[in-house]
């Protein structure tokens, strides 16, 4: 009688469509907290503004959302509708997946491998990163169905063998891309997260329906983006000409040294080359007189020689390199400091350094060639953090304000460039708290470097926040070359990498639901196609 009652249970379609309600609800906490490095577990649900404990009433999945008008009950703040549609649709998917496979091992790893990939597309969407502790999740999904797989009655289309075939293949595909991306465009095509994705949903689709995975959600992707990147394209001038005009405003008749005004020259070159404006000319013979009056230092040197190298100037490029000076004592620091900056176009230290070593060569300058292969551990040993607690510990026995902020920006930059969305949250914290902000010019060094951070990590909205915090600051204040130089980089940042940035996870995800559920389907259609056009 109970083994009845259970199968009628776990045979009925409102179980899985209310279970799907009640852990749509859990994803919502999921896609909230874990970007913002908090527990998925503690403290109970609350209003983010006002702190109110939400009652269980008024956490019913979708209905909870009806009864509160879409408001808190304490604080009347509004309540995003993402959270009734993400449970109203994580109840309806749940469904759909029931009618598809039935009461059986595959339904089980088919809703979580769902519920995992709506976790990633919505994280990914937002913050343009995927947590590991979700890759982890993904894994641990995807290895238990090739087990109850092995264990139950066969509902993959590969055996073991195929299994690991698929997680190569969907690996392997990626990183070739990503690797492409690299070598071409001296940037990852691809982020590491989404490597793991394919690779992990490889082990449930096997070789064959993981590369149908990732051609349908390129499809997907390409058809999403097309219209966007058309717009942003055409916007491109637009915004680069909003940040440089202003820059170009604070610039004329600001004081600065000769190595500030190199620096700042050498980036309006580069900006007026891809404008293609008319003023390169006259930005280069202005350098080219002050490097005449005056001998410029070696980091003033690097920076140069890179300018003139991102505009394809080589003959310049040759020039300015051959000025450095290698007997110098400071010379392997200045180099370090160099290559590690954000210097548009050469991101990568260990791509620069191999440039400036291949260009030394190329130019006659064996001594520079010589020097930085022989030392090229030394200059890309690079010391950052990865934990948090780690940096606490570091930050403590730092006692000065100006010290702690360039610690503390160096590692939001290296969180930044690793895609490491909670621990930026959590070094912007510790900037507010541990730093005396009230101090004009650490505020304005603070506002400036992360709003070109945020920019450069897609974030625009927060950059144009911090940007129109760090414009407040100005009034009636000197600004800091570094200042001007971050307003600058973001103009440069603007044209030089114009197209939109594609979160591919998502689109991914819906390609994995896709042949997971009709990749055979689409296979027969594609090969029937191909019989009907050539025999």
């Amino acid at each position: 009688m109970i083994r009845e009652t259970f199968a009628l249970f776990f045979s009925s379609w409102y179980v899985y469509l209310i279970f799907g309600l009640l852990f749509g609800s859990f994803l919502n906490v999921v896609v909230y907290r874990v970007p913002n490095g908090l527990s998925i577990v503690t403290p109970p649900s609350s209003c983010p503004k006002c702190g109110h404990g939400i009652r269980w009433y008024e956490n019913i999945p979708v209905f909870g959302w009806i009864f509160l008008g879409g408001k808190c009950s304490s604080c009347k703040t509004s309540i995003s509708a993402e959270y009734p549609i993400i449970e109203g649709f994580t109840g309806l998917i749940t469904l759909g997946l029931f009618y598809y496979f039935g009461p059986s091992p595959a339904l089980l790893v088919f809703i979580a491998l769902t519920y995992t990939l709506i976790c990633i597309t919505l994280i990914d969407y937002k913050t343009y990163s995927i947590p590991y502790g979700l890759n982890i999740t993904l894994f641990i999904v995807a290895a238990s169905g090739v087990i109850l797989n092995l264990i139950f009655e066969p509902f993959l289309t590969v055996g073991l063998i195929g299994s690991l075939l698929g997680a190569a293949t969907g690996f392997g595909v990626l990183f070739l891309l990503q690797f492409a991306g690299k070598l071409f465009y001296k940037q990852d095509a691809v982020g590491a997260g989404d490597l793991y994705i394919l690779g992990s949903a490889g082990l449930l689709l096997g070789p064959k329906l993981i590369l149908t995975a990732f051609i349908l959600g390129s499809l997907v992707a390409v058809a999403a983006h097309a219209v966007p990147t058309f717009i942003n394209l055409m916007k491109k001038k637009k915004e680069t000409l909003f940040y440089k005009e202003k820059a170009d405003s604070l610039f004329n008749g600001l004081k600065m040294s000769t190595p500030e005004k190199l620096d700042i020259l050498g980036l309006r070159l580069q900006i007026s080359k891809e404008l293609n404006d008319g003023r390169y000319g006259e930005i280069e013979q202005e350098i080219n007189d002050i490097l005449s009056r005056e001998k410029p230092d070696n980091v003033t040197v690097l920076r140069l020689f890179f300018r003139f190298s991102a505009v394809k100037d080589s003959f310049s490029a040759s020039d300015i390199l051959k000025k450095i000076k290698v007997k110098n004592e400071n010379l392997l620091a200045d180099i370090k400091k160099v290559i590690s900056e954000d210097l548009i176009g050469y991101d990568s230290a260990k791509d620069n350094i191999d440039f400036l070593s291949e260009k030394a060569g190329e130019f006659g300058l064996g001594e520079l060639k010589t020097l930085t292969a022989a030392n090229r551990k030394t200059l890309l040993d690079d010391k950052n953090y990865d934990s948090i607690e780690d940096i606490s510990s570091k930050l403590d026995s730092i006692k000065e304000d100006i010290p702690k902020l360039d610690f503390l920006l160096k590692q939001n930059r290296h969180f930044q460039f690793n895609g490491f969305v909670p621990e930026q949250k959590k070094i912007i914290e510790m900037i507010e708290s541990f730093v005396d902000l009230k101090k004009p010019e650490l505020m304005q060094r603070y506002l400036s470097d992360i709003s070109y951070v945020y920019f450069k990590d897609f974030f625009f909205g927060q950059s144009r926040e911090s940007y129109e915090r760090l414009l407040n600051e100005l009034e009636g204040a000197k600004i800091l070359p570094s200042s001007l130089k971050s307003i600058y980089n973001i103009a440069l940042f603007r044209i030089f990498f114009y197209r939109q940035r594609l979160a591919f996870g998502p689109f991914l995800a819906a390609g994995i639901m896709l042949s997971a559920l009709w990749g055979e389907f689409f296979l027969d259609q594609y090969y029937s196609f191909l019989e009907r056009m050539f025999f």
